[in-house]
């Protein structure tokens, strides 16, 4: 067996809602392999092991002491999650891919990160928009000249969680940024700028390689990411992308068919259309090639000191803060929802009627040809 068809066994620690997810999602994957599962929810643990017979756990500390993995996949609420996370890296497994946002505070985050890096274990983080292939395709391009210089970066982002839902946004501006460091932020909140819960925000990025990015609070026709080039410009909504080519003072001229290949972007089964499915894959490369996964640890890491830095200027007056932040003990309280157990935030009955639905979506074996479709294993 070669390192590039090795089956990857895969541990879910977190066996809710999105742990469903992502269990469909490894399970369509030719590459992987659910062997193992924790949940210390009784209720949780036993729905899952009836789609995906494997040995359960309610604790995962037992888990990763007796089961051979390759990847944890920890999906949990932000607040256990960095204790998980660390725990899982030191008890050897070769990769850890786990849900977005992946912590609090800089000072949890940074040591996610280094507990990883320091071990050679490949760190992904959140079924990410930045895993989506399209803005990786359209990124080549960019990378080739084929689109002439990189002018300016707009997000229009109008969430009310920057670091919640906010962190897909900022992680795709920061894939397109070439994921520079930043040199300084300005920045404004719509709340609250003492809170430390998440909520809106704006601001000026500028990138130590001289690019600069806008986060525009309002909501327009224009959601999404807008990517501004001297030979072209790229939008996507996200769920789909346009992307226009022409020379300056000249009409722009969209590229049509451009994504075809990529087919129906809400098409889940589709593991070349989705974030879930390429996400995936994503770790599966980090371990075949030894490289970082597209939306990974560190890149989170990164993605929650912009938003620290945009409310630390709006502190200070709108004044530009400089990077690297000092004071890492700084934080976003993600909303209930995300940092908390959801079965807490919903209430028994609904997050019941949640879980079941989540749990009942079909994977058939249509799911695991297209798979192997995509990765010319058939």
């Amino acid at each position: 067996m070669t390192q590039d068809t090795k089956t990857y066994r895969v541990a879910l620690i977190g066996c809710g809602r999105k742990g469903h997810g992502h269990a469909r999602g490894y399970a369509g994957n030719p590459r992987t392999e659910i062997v193992a599962a924790a949940d210390s929810d009784a209720d949780n643990l036993k729905l899952f092991l009836e789609h995906f017979p494997v040995p359960g756990y309610a604790d995962y500390r037992q888990l990763l002491a007796r089961e051979e993995i390759d990847i944890a996949a920890p999906i949990l609420p932000v607040q256990p999650n960095p204790q998980v996370v660390i725990a899982c890296a030191g008890a050897g497994v070769k990769a850890i891919y786990c849900e977005k946002p992946m912590a609090a505070s800089l000072t949890e985050s940074d040591a996610m990160v280094q507990a990883c890096e320091s071990r050679g274990i490949a760190f992904a983080s959140g079924d990410a928009y930045r895993n989506m292939p399209q803005h990786w395709k359209v990124k080549a391009l960019m990378d080739s000249g084929d689109l002439g210089e990189l002018c300016s970066i707009n997000l229009y982002q109008s969430t009310n969680e920057i670091s919640g839902g906010g962190c897909q946004g900022l992680s795709v501006l920061r894939l397109f940024a070439a994921d520079a460091d930043v040199e300084w932020v300005t920045g404004w909140c719509l709340g609250d700028p003492f809170s430390d819960d998440d909520q809106c925000m704006g601001g000026h990025i500028r990138f130590a390689n001289g690019v600069d990015a806008f986060i525009h609070t309002k909501r327009s026709p224009l959601e999404g990411i807008e990517v501004v080039c001297s030979k072209g410009v790229y939008h996507s909504t996200w769920n789909s992308g346009r992307l226009w080519r022409g020379e300056p003072h000249k009409k722009l001229v969209e590229e049509e068919g451009f994504f075809a290949e990529f087919g129906d972007p809400a098409d889940w089964i589709n593991p070349s259309g989705t974030r879930q499915r390429s996400g995936i894959q994503s770790i599966v490369e980090a371990l075949d090639r030894g490289s970082e996964p597209r939306c990974s640890g560190d890149n989170m890491n990164k993605v929650l000191e912009i938003a620290i830095g945009l409310r630390q200027s709006h502190r200070e007056n709108h004044t530009p803060v400089r990077f690297p932040i000092r004071d890492r003990s700084q934080k976003i309280i993600p909303a209930r929802s995300r940092f908390l157990n959801k079965k807490e935030t919903l209430g028994e009955q609904r997050y019941r009627e949640q879980l079941k639905s989540a749990a009942e979506k079909p994977l058939g074996g249509a799911a695991v040809k297209t798979a192997k479709r995509f990765l010319g294993l058939a």
